[in-house]
């Protein structure tokens, strides 16, 4: 397991959630709620804690394309 420096801090919402995540290619949003079933990401799964090379469902964008 990784130590706790290694873990990247998790954006969060105003009241506390995980933020949301939004493709700027294609506006596909990242919800940690949901997940991404077809990437094989169970709901619970902060965007920060997505591995390397996932990418966007939608249209292919990588993680380097997403803002909250």
């Amino acid at each position: 397991m990784p130590d706790s420096a290694s873990i990247a801090p998790i954006a969060r919402e105003a009241d506390g959630r995980p933020a949301l995540w939004v493709c700027n290619r294609c506006g596909w949003v990242y919800d940690p709620s949901l997940g991404d079933p077809l990437g094989d990401i169970p709901p619970g799964v902060p965007f920060e804690h997505l591995h390397d090379g996932w990418i966007c469902p939608n249209c292919g964008a990588e993680q380097d394309y997403f803002f909250h």
